[in-house]
């Protein structure tokens, strides 16, 4: 049987930029168009945390699939088309429990496509050389032209909010087909079932995950009510798009320079660095009330997001096996985006209910500043030992 063909950089690329283009749209205006559907807050906090719910089993699921196998390319087909399966509902549903259960299905597999593809990048980077964060850019690339196009393109949340995502999602179940992976064969000896568990045991990567979590938390009340919030200040839905098309502008040009500054500094201290500037974007937040000033301080998420996950990524790459990569990013996923998700989620809904916007983000930079003092206990990392 002739040897599989090796993913290259190009279907990388366009998976990337094809799965965040979706998410650009998602994540920004999809909780003003569930208001829009007269639902609660605290109901769209409900239903946003079912993706970081299915986060904390899907992923290690999913993660121990692709390392049993030695085949997360085709694992990863899997999930896109279940995705868009999931996804496609929201077209015709508007009643809560009904939106429960297609967020669910959604979250099911969505929740377990950026552990999968970043494991497929980290592979092809060890075999092939480059840069991990040069592959994910175009995530990122993809993200702040979907969202500020639609953002530009609409004048209030609808339908659209919903079919346009739709689409991408739909062209990234194909062209997830043109992934390969042909740069080991299929595992024959087991991956223990709790293989992705079992890493706990090791304390700095507890100390990781306790900060990214409760950063991720701290994260929560800008992905879940960012929308709701600009809305409640009069501002139009531009706002929202533009800001989202700056932050992840930024967030691009951290990945870009990251290779640059990658062995000049350690992963624990640029983590603490991206939690103490997002300490400082969410405080602004808690008192900016202008479109200039929230889009400016839109530009921090270059550190929030971009330097704390590329961050993330390489002390996870470098502290974890390789035959348990994609076990490893599995855990990742399912403690920070799941049960800092869940928790995050579920208690911003209620508390911008009950504190407002401003106050809630004023809570969230306090929380930015706990998690950059829980990743500073992480041990340093030893040099390689000469040869």
């Amino acid at each position: 049987m002739p040897p599989l063909q090796a993913t290259g950089r190009l279907p990388l690329i366009g998976f990337y930029s094809l799965y965040f283009g979706a998410v650009g749209i998602v994540l920004p205006f999809l909780p003003a168009y569930l208001e829009s559907l007269a639902l609660s807050v605290t109901q769209i906090g409900l239903l946003l945390s079912l993706s970081p719910l299915l986060a904390l089993v899907a992923p290690h699921l999913w993660g121990h699939l692709a390392d049993r196998t030695g085949r997360p390319h085709r694992v990863l087909a899997v999930l896109a088309v279940g995705a868009c399966a999931g996804f496609s509902p929201l077209l015709f549903v508007d009643r809560f429990p009904a939106l429960v259960v297609t967020f669910a299905a959604y979250a099911f597999f969505a929740s377990s496509i950026t552990p999968l593809v970043d494991s497929l990048a980290l592979q092809h980077v060890a075999h092939t050389g480059g840069s991990y964060a040069h592959l994910r850019l175009f995530g990122s690339l993809g993200f702040v032209l979907s969202s500020s196009l639609f953002g530009l393109a609409v004048d209030s949340v609808g339908r659209a909010t919903v079919l346009a995502p739709l689409v991408l999602l739909a062209a990234l179940a194909l062209w997830s087909l043109t992934l390969r992976d042909g740069h080991a064969p299929p595992r024959t000896e087991d991956v223990h079932p709790l293989a992705g568990f079992q890493l706990l045991a090791h304390r700095d990567l507890r100390w990781l995950l306790a900060g990214t979590a409760l950063h991720w938390i701290a994260c929560a009340p800008y992905h879940g009510t960012f929308s709701i919030f600009v809305v409640s200040l009069g501002l139009p839905p531009s706002v929202t798009g533009v800001s989202a098309a700056l932050g992840v502008t930024a967030e691009l040009a951290v990945m870009l320079l990251y290779p640059r500054v990658a062995e000049r500094i350690a992963p624990r201290h640029l983590l603490a660095l991206s939690f103490a500037v997002s300490a400082l974007r969410w405080g602004g937040l808690s008192v900016a009330s202008s479109p200039s000033v929230i889009a400016a301080l839109s530009l921090l998420h270059g550190m929030t997001f971009g330097a704390f996950y590329v961050a993330s990524i390489a002390f996870v790459a470098r502290r974890v096996p390789p035959h348990l990569r994609a076990s490893g990013q599995g855990l990742f996923a399912a403690v920070t985006f799941g049960l800092g998700g869940l928790v995050g989620y579920a208690t911003a809904g209620a508390g911008y209910d009950w504190l407002g916007g401003h106050r809630l983000f004023a809570v969230a930079a306090v929380l930015e500043l706990l998690a950059a003092a829980l990743v500073l206990r992480i041990s340093p990392e030893k040099p390689p030992s000469p040869a």
